[in-house]
């Protein structure tokens, strides 16, 4: 597969390595690692040990690094899945404040239309630019990925037809509720990272994620994992938490170091036994 194409124009360089002005640096695993290393070093927390969760408006929070003064942090926009809350996946969110993102969540049980998610984007980037928010000049609003799992996957989805959104991030994503609109998947603008369970009845890969592998017109990792069910992201990300976390970094850091996870034929996570890696280029 080839190296994933990012809508970015003065994003290039080695970020990975990028020391803010005020001194502050973000983690990175050392790059002698490789592997099942490199794997492991995304299950473990990120350089931010105080996490802090904030409300961005009345249906949105954020899960956020308490010292945000070493530079603009990119943002994650999540949606739950049906019936849940940030709270069911709180660990999971706080673990990607920790290498520095601004996690912000739609407060809603029913992300499926991806329309709470962007008003939760608006309301950040809002905040962003008020001068008595502690998000005040500490975001990068250029840098945007949408997550979500289930119905907050389809959300994600129908999110990433959006221009400041850079990737997406469908976690088991169910196509198949009335707040998703299937054409939207056409639509999508930047790469594309798709996460299955293959013990998975309620939204099952073959009916709701190979359609959107299939259709999709952007560079998509499809990731289904061995023994899973549709609960298995549920509070900590369990197994998917390292291969999100490193996508993350790869994509809104420009990080070149978790790159071999996804690329190449013998990408690390080709080679682990318990994930079935289906990749394709962009086409559009």
């Amino acid at each position: 597969m080839p190296a994933i194409k990012r809508r970015t124009l003065a994003r290039t360089g080695w970020i990975a390595t990028l020391v803010f002005a005020l001194g502050g640096c973000v983690y990175q695993p050392p790059l002698e690692l490789h592997g099942q290393g490199l794997l492991r070093s995304y299950f473990q927390p990120g350089i931010y040990a105080g996490i802090e969760q904030t409300s961005v408006s009345r249906d949105c929070v954020a899960f956020h690094p308490i010292n945000m003064n070493d530079g603009r942090h990119p943002i994650v926009v999540w949606g739950n899945g049906t019936y849940a809350s940030p709270a069911s996946y709180r660990l999971m969110l706080e673990h990607w404040a920790s290498w520095g993102f601004v996690v912000v969540a739609a407060m809603t049980p029913n992300a499926g239309s991806g329309r709470e998610m962007l008003e939760c984007l608006d309301d950040i980037r809002n905040e962003y630019s008020r001068r008595e928010s502690v998000f005040f000049g500490k975001v990068d609003t250029t840098r945007v990925a949408a997550a979500g799992h289930s119905q907050g996957g389809g959300g994600a989805l129908m999110m990433g037809r959006d221009l400041r959104v850079d990737t997406v991030i469908a976690i088991q994503p169910y196509t198949r509720g009335p707040r998703f609109v299937p054409q939207v998947i056409s639509d999508l603008k930047g790469p594309l990272l798709l996460l299955s369970g293959a013990e998975d009845v309620t939204a099952a890969p073959d009916i709701h994620q190979q359609p959107v592998f299939e259709q999709s017109p952007v560079d998509t990792t499809w990731l289904t994992l061995r023994g899973a069910t549709h609960l298995a992201p549920m509070q900590t990300g369990g197994s998917y938490l390292g291969p999100m976390t490193a996508w993350l970094r790869w994509i809104l850091w420009d990080d070149p170091v978790p790159a071999p996870l996804f690329e190449g034929d013998n990408c690390v996570l080709c080679q682990q036994d318990n994930w079935t890696v289906n990749r394709k280029a962009q086409s559009q």
